[in-house]
């Protein structure tokens, strides 16, 4: 796969007639999930695996259930808003879309496992819990229009119908078909089985984007206290999601007919819904040597999904009332890779603490089943050659500056997942920073974090990479509070 084409499935997946899907950028798409915080770990750059006591042990390291010493509820809604700053052939858009989300709610029940004896050794309580929490979310929508130079419908369409190796009247692809009734393309007269573009040069394209959907898990963890020193986790993770995408391409141009040229206006149109469900565990212990440093460590097993696939296209020409539409179902099973989490936080007294991670994660694992044999070994070969494994690193800290009042402040990286692409903006930073408020019993956390990200897009591919790629630089805040009472 060259450079234009892996940087086309950062954001799209590619679809063909001859494969009729491509299943690389979803298996990314679905294995990239990032596991919730409240707004108190968000605020510090991110769930951190060695502080523990806080209901993000929910979803991180199931070790830090063992630090609860009382029985605890929170929940955590948020804003998030997004601004697209998009060019394409040199023309700059803008545009900003929001939305309100539940990232995660979730209750701890903590109990004592001794009755006599030495309080300080041996396993001192046992803590369970359950919650849920929103992964991710595939919100965004854009738009955009421009010139295109010789990389228009006409040419994708006459790569995909030169695929089926198939005269007009037998084409098996009905948007294959509107094509060639539209006179987008054209039979060669020295091989009926091959087509070329009938289009104009330049013609005038809009496209549009909308996304929704996005990611959750029901987790039920297992937390345990050893000594005051030890402590221990286990969580059984229940996720699913669901994404849908509505992706359209309107060209305008002209047509050569019979020595003439004549206007053409039609929509390209290609949907994609597609839902997974599926199980994972994770495992975790937090060393505690000393009163002022703990070590965390977690392990996070492959997510084993089920996924059903319903993708569509369709070429539509209002002018000439031609309508072509093909429909591809299909299922699969997605693993998605291990992760492994480690971190250290050192503790100022009750002053308040700083706390570093670093994890790991190998994309060039996932692995991609169905029944199909072919399609599977290509998906799997495109994984491999195309992935690789990433490093990620978050720091934070937290300080307490009146009894009731803490302020928070973090930096996280997420690392590029792409094996020929060392470029710093497939790399995502955060920077985040917060307050945490306690008055008895009850607690509010606030958190905001400002991220960057930049995206590349098209809704077709050639097989010169000479189709019209917009960049999306995309700017990210979000606002959380997490609202939460020890009981």
């Amino acid at each position: 796969m060259n450079l234009k084409k892996t940087l086309l499935v950062v954001i799209t997946v590619i679809a063909t007639q001859t494969t009729y899907a491509q299943y690389l950028a979803d298996a990314l798409r679905f294995s990239q999930f990032q596991n919730s915080s409240t707004a108190r770990m968000d605020a510090i750059g991110g769930y951190k695996s060695a502080i523990g006591g806080d209901l993000s042990s929910l979803y991180g390291n199931p070790a830090g259930l063992g630090m609860f010493s009382k029985s605890e509820f929170s929940f955590t809604p948020s804003l998030k808003l997004r601004n697209n700053d998009i060019t394409f052939n040199s023309k700059n858009t803008s545009g900003s879309s929001s939305n309100v989300d539940l990232n995660n709610a979730g209750v701890v029940f903590h109990a004592k496992t001794y009755k006599k004896g030495d309080l300080n050794k041996g396993l001192l309580s046992l803590n369970f819990g359950i919650g849920y929490q929103k992964k991710s979310a595939f919100r965004n929508d854009f738009m955009y229009a421009g010139t295109t130079n010789l990389n228009g419908l006409g040419d994708y369409f006459a790569e995909t119908a030169s695929s089926e190796n198939a005269t007009q009247s037998n084409l098996t692809s009905a948007v294959n078909g509107a094509a060639y009734d539209s006179f987008l393309i054209e039979a060669t007269s020295a091989n009926p089985t091959r087509y070329v573009p009938n289009t104009s040069t330049n013609s005038e394209q809009i496209q549009s984007v909308d996304r929704t959907g996005g990611s959750s898990s029901i987790d039920f963890t297992l937390g345990a206290n050893v000594s005051n020193t030890v402590f221990l986790g286990a969580s059984l993770g229940l996720s699913s999601f669901k994404f849908t995408s509505t992706e359209m391409t309107n060209e305008v141009g002209l047509y050569a007919f019979n020595g003439n040229n004549f206007d053409y206006d039609v929509n390209y149109n290609r949907n994609f819904n597609t839902d997974g469900s599926g199980i994972n565990l994770k495992l975790g212990m937090i060393l505690k040597p000393v009163s002022t440093l703990r070590i965390g460590l977690a392990f996070e097993s492959p997510t084993w999904y089920t996924v059903t696939d319903n993708y569509s296209e369709e070429l539509n020409n209002p002018l000439d009332n031609i309508n072509g539409t093909d429909d591809y179902p299909f299922e699969y099973q997605l693993r998605t890779p291990t992760k492994l989490n480690g971190g250290i936080s050192y503790f100022f007294g009750d002053k308040g603490f700083i706390s570093a991670d670093l994890g790991f994660v190998d994309y060039s694992s996932i692995q991609f089943t169905s029944s199909d044999s072919r399609t599977d070994l290509n998906t799997n070969t495109d994984i491999k050659q195309t992935y690789k494994n990433a490093i990620n690193y978050s720091v934070g800290g937290e300080y307490r500056i009146q009894p009731n009042l803490l302020l928070r402040v973090g930096y996280q990286l997420t690392g590029n997942p792409y094996k020929n692409l060392n470029n710093k903006d497939f790399e995502i930073s955060a920077y985040s920073g917060g307050f945490g408020y306690r008055f008895g019993a009850y607690y509010l956390d606030m958190s905001i974090i400002n991220s960057n990200n930049k995206l590349f897009y098209s809704n077709y591919s050639l097989s010169d990479s000479s189709e019209p790629v917009s960049t999306i630089e995309t700017r990210n805040n979000s606002v959380a509070l997490t609202f939460g009472v020890r009981f």
